[in-house]
């Protein structure tokens, strides 16, 4: 069984050009699946589970109050995933709804916002630290990446602050000018956003699930927010009968992680995390591997407990 899961992930890695990155752990015997599982990756969003328990593990220590109240400002709206950028100016929310929308919409004007009240990237590093991961590493905020993405396409853009480049958007270009200057960022210009390898993602992720990475009441929020995970075209596609809390990171066509866990009845949770990069061609289908990897892990999990 064992043989014929790697040769079936290895058919649906190599059937799309790109630079897979995969860890899977079963919890309940501890098995472990790897492909390229320490390569450092572009995380793109699921950057944002590190930021989250960086997050909560201040809010453990008493130095931030979930419920404290933002104001919004057009200087914190980003591009991108979230619904906070299509919002009044003016509209309040609390920490705790920032990080909750930083996880199941993926929004970006959120994740900005709980930048701002854990330090930083620097205070996400030196909590990956504390928690003995040398190769999680948040590289900038949302605005950085945006803001060099804005670069590539037009150098003014880059000049401007965060306000301005929110206000200005990115230029009308003809199709293929948009597709030329994102293949040109993401292969040749552009910074990562953030990066991490498959391995240390899924330890986390681990240690979310056992409450080692922060009170046992900080884990149970945040596996609650992430099992409310909008996004259903990869991971969960094909897992109806499964529980799945996940964080997806993408860049579209090149990059469609999902990195999370996969819950069944009467069988131990599944550490799943698929990173890829450089990929060219139909997002959907790219989509669609991601998600026929995890049905691929998930059945040999379920015949192997029984």
């Amino acid at each position: 069984m064992r043989g014929e899961l790697e040769r079936a992930l290895d058919r649906l890695m190599d059937g799309l050009r790109a630079n897979w990155a995969l860890y899977v752990k079963y919890t309940g015997t501890g098995e472990e699946i790897c492909v390229n599982a320490d390569t450092l990756m572009d995380t793109m969003s699921t950057i944002k589970i590190p930021v989250l328990v960086t997050l909560y593990r201040l809010v453990d220590a008493g130095e931030l109050d979930l419920a404290q109240k933002y104001t919004l400002d057009t200087s914190f709206k980003r591009f991108g995933s979230g619904v906070l950028q299509y919002m009044d100016e003016g509209m309040i929310f609390t920490l705790r709804d920032a990080a909750t929308l930083m996880i199941i919409e993926s929004d970006n004007t959120a994740t900005d916002y709980c930048f701002a009240a854990i330090g930083g990237p620097a205070a996400v590093n030196a909590t990956m630290r504390e928690l003995g991961f040398s190769d999680i590493k948040a590289l900038g905020n949302c605005l950085d990446w945006f803001s060099a993405l804005a670069s590539v396409i037009d150098p003014a853009l880059g000049e401007l602050g965060p306000a301005e480049l929110f206000r200005a958007g990115y230029p009308d270009l003809a199709p293929e000018d948009w597709i030329s200057a994102r293949d040109r960022f993401h292969f040749e210009e552009g910074p990562p956003f953030s990066r991490a390898s498959a391995r240390a993602l899924g330890h986390l992720l681990e240690m979310i699930w056992n409450d080692s990475c922060a009170s046992p009441e900080a884990c149970a929020e945040m596996r609650g927010i992430l099992h409310n995970q909008i996004s259903r075209s990869r991971l969960p596609k094909y897992l109806p009968e499964a529980k799945i809390a996940h964080k997806t990171g993408d860049f579209s066509p090149f990059i469609a992680n999902d990195i999370g866990v996969i819950e069944t009845r009467n069988m131990a949770p599944i550490i799943i995390c698929v990173l890829m990069a450089g990929h060219r061609g139909i997002w959907e289908n790219l989509e669609d591997t991601v998600a026929r990897i995890a049905e691929k892990v998930w059945v040999y999990g379920l015949y192997s407990a029984q």
